[in-house]
């Protein structure tokens, strides 16, 4: 399993995170916390750049960095 951070354009709730594992690419929202973080998953995909149009379409922004 293989875990991506995705931030996009802009502030506020900006950070999302792509997790691989067997072969399906999982893209999650994280909604960030005080005392701990919340995830929503947003979709699946076959590949990383699918499961980042997902990111792209359900933030409404561009991508700014991946790591």
């Amino acid at each position: 399993m293989t875990s991506k951070q995705v931030v996009v354009e802009g502030g506020g709730e900006n950070l999302y995170k792509i997790v691989e594992y067997n072969g399906t690419f999982t893209a999650y929202k994280i909604h960030v916390r005080l005392l701990f973080n919340n995830e929503t998953r947003i979709g699946s995909a076959k590949n990383m750049n699918d499961a980042i149009s997902l990111i792209r379409s359900h933030s409404g922004r561009a991508i700014k960095s991946i790591s």
